[in-house]
This record gives structure tokens, sequence and C-alpha cells, in this order.
């Protein structure tokens, strides 16, 4: 297996139902498996699509990031991981260049874009404009460290994402939280190296969060409800 594309997901069952109808759409490569980690949702997610496997991990902390990623990791049987959120839509482009890649660490721009209930990727400004995302030039919504391509065999090296940021049972708060970590032990590893990180091709983004006018984090309700209060949160159902 050349790649392995992982989304860490909990609940969220509306949105994985459109990521599984789009990414069979794009007719990808028999060699790319997507893993599913699914931490714990109720009912179980579930969904037909090419080469995808769903690892249920049954875990019902509070926040549980780390743990998913590592076990996605854990569970993939490409050369390069491509990990990323489900609140993300990867372009074909972009998981091209990620399964062609022969570095060590790609990042990708975001646009805003919607995936319709029938899995088509959108950005018609009627659309948007109904999930209220903030209008910005050409859509653009910058970078975040949670999506990115690396061969297998580095991800372990650099020790993974650290599982004791799961014990804070919440969110963390900015600069403080898993992917952060992970970067700065990324940035230690290739500085000295003069290593770069190479830019892919754009990938899109649901306009959640910051970039809705409501700073809405489930439109729709098509994503979890995991609050993301720095203060100590229940333990899923």
């Amino acid at each position: 297996m050349k790649l392995s594309i992982i989304y860490n997901v909990y609940n969220s069952h509306g949105v994985v139902a459109r990521q599984l109808k789009y990414l069979n759409s794009l007719e990808l490569p028999d060699d790319i498996e997507i893993i599913i980690v699914d931490d714990g949702s109720n009912p179980p997610l579930e969904g037909d699509c090419k080469n995808v496997r769903f690892v249920k991990t049954n875990n019902k902390q509070a926040w549980t990031f780390a743990q998913a990623r590592n076990r996605g990791a854990k569970e993939a049987l490409g050369e390069y991981l491509f990990m990323s959120d489900i609140d993300h839509i990867l372009s074909k482009e972009a998981i091209m260049d990620c399964y062609t890649y022969s570095g060590f660490k790609m990042i990708f721009p975001r646009y805003l874009a919607v995936l319709t209930a029938d899995g088509v990727l959108t950005q018609d400004e009627s659309v948007l404009a109904e999930w209220k995302a903030l209008k910005r030039r050409d859509w653009y919504a910058s970078y975040h460290g949670n999506t990115w391509c690396m061969p297998r065999k580095l991800f372990y090296e650099l020790g993974g994402y650290d599982e004791a940021l799961t014990s804070k049972r919440h969110h963390p708060k900015r600069r403080q939280g898993e992917d952060s970590r992970f970067n700065r032990v990324w940035n230690r590893w290739a500085s000295p190296q003069d290593i770069k990180v190479d830019v892919g091709s754009r990938i899109y983004l649901f306009p959640v969060g910051r970039f809705n006018a409501d700073n809405n984090l489930n439109p729709f309700d098509l994503f979890h409800r995991l609050s993301y209060e720095a203060v100590p949160q229940p333990d899923k159902e």
C-alpha cells in the first residue's frame, strides 16, 4: 500500500456519509487506503467506499485525539500517511501529490467549500451563504497543523502524538494542543538538517468555527458535539 488517508472521528455521521460519497467519486488508485478511526461513536460509524476501513476504538474518554491518530498510524499499511480531520475535504490533486511524494512533510492551503448530501464539492456562493461562511478573498482559509503528509516511518521516529495531553479532558488551548506539540517536534528534527516543509495542492474546509458567522462548530448537526471549553468535560456516551 502506497498511501493511507487517516481521519479520526467521533459521531459526525452526516459528514462521514458525505465524505465517503465524495472519496468514492474520486476513483483513487487501488494502493490508497482510507482509515476512519471511530473514536467511540454512538451508533458506530459505517459506510461503503472503495478501500475504506473503520477502526473502532470504543474509547469513551472526553478527548482522545492523540490516541485516535496514533491508532490510525498503527493500523496503516501505507508507506506514507495523509492525516486530516473530517471537516477537511481532500482534493484529488492533493491526494495524488501525497501519493507521488518522496519527501518528508507536505502541508496544504485550505479554501472554504462544502460537500453536498450527494458528496459533490461546491464553492457556490449561495451554498456557502447558507452555511454562513465568512466572506474571504477567494475563500482562502490558511493552513492548519492537523493536516499533513509524511512517511509513516518518520511519524514513528518523531514519536507520534503525545497521548498525555488527553488527561486534560478537553480540547487543549491554542498552542498547547496535540498538533502544536507534534509540529514542534517536527521542527526540532527538521531544522538542524535544513529540511523544509513542502506545499501541496489546495484542499477545502467546511465553514465551521472561526470561518462561520455564528462561530458554529456543528452546522446542520453534521459534526460532533464535543465542547472546546477549557473546563473538564464528561466522558462520551
